[in-house]
């Protein structure tokens, strides 16, 4: 009996010895790094392994109440002749009893658009993208041709010596894709929308002033509803490859609204500022 209490005091010792081991180290740790997963801690011949309860980057779209003047329905994909030729548009789809159409806000003055390609392009191909304002005069327009492009997801951002978006207007804009431009006569395959530039109020300027990471200003922008400016701070990351938690915030953001199907697809480099020209 007496041989067994200390056995039980002995090795209550040398567990409480080393918990206040690991309580003196833990604040000298400066090496230790907090993600998603399984993160492991060496201290020298121990091992702790800190088990985060969340497996996905918080990330999560507030969609804001849609437009007065919802312009004409839309889906995210249109014309194209079957062929094969239909684009994606990364733009949430709103619901309304009149029909569905690809709506959102930003911050931006120059804004960037992305969508997913339906295939590998080849120089029989050529995309087209156009930018108007809400009364339909074309502000900036590019095609792009004999280029070669993987399939994956592209983007367009209008450049600054287009005079920037006014602030409570909406714009539209339309993507197109052409299948063998050069030899079939067809309706290419297209994809249009529109956007609405908003003021950043003070609150939302103090929230991004103190975030200083990309995934954080993502969350801070999906939760406000400014769709754009999320999915761009995360695609350009994405792209640049700087920080690695990125790419699973933006798969969970597209899966919000319903964009599963395209999330395996690479960020490409197209379309190359180099290579886009406004052909107003």
């Amino acid at each position: 009996m007496n041989h067994t209490r200390l056995n039980i005091q002995f090795w209550t010792q040398i567990a409480n010895h080393k918990i206040l081991k690991l309580l003196a180290i833990l604040p000298l740790c400066t090496g230790c790094t907090v993600g998603y997963g399984n993160q492991i801690i060496s201290f020298g011949y121990e091992e702790q392994i800190i088990a985060q309860n969340s497996t996905s980057t918080p990330i999560e779209f507030e969609p804001p109440p849609p437009p007065p003047n919802r312009g004409e329905p839309t889906g995210r994909a249109q014309g194209g002749a079957g062929r094969g030729c239909e684009p994606t548009a990364l733009v949430p789809l709103t619901k309304s009893p009149n029909g569905n159409f690809l709506w959102g806000l930003t911050v931006s003055d120059r804004p960037q658009f992305w969508f997913s390609l339906p295939r590998q392009l080849t120089t029989k191909d050529a995309v087209e993208f156009v930018f108007t304002d809400n009364l339909g005069k074309v502000v900036y327009k590019t095609k792009l041709k004999n280029t070669t492009t993987p399939q994956g997801i592209v983007n367009f951002a209008i450049p600054q010596e287009i005079p920037p978006l006014q602030i409570g207007k909406t714009y539209n804009w339309s993507f197109s894709v052409y299948c063998d431009f050069q030899i079939v006569e067809d309706k290419p395959g297209n994809v249009r929308g529109s956007i609405q530039r908003i003021a950043v109020n003070p609150t939302l300027k103090n929230q991004l002033a103190s975030s200083k990471s990309p995934i954080n200003q993502a969350i801070i922008y999906a939760k406000n509803g400014i769709w754009f400016d999320a999915l761009t701070t995360l695609g350009v990351n994405i792209r640049n490859k700087k920080e690695q938690n990125i790419s699973s915030a933006w798969t969970e953001l597209l899966r919000q609204v319903d964009l599963e199907k395209i999330v395996s697809l690479p960020v490409t480099n197209c379309c190359d500022r180099q290579q886009v020209k406004n052909q107003k």
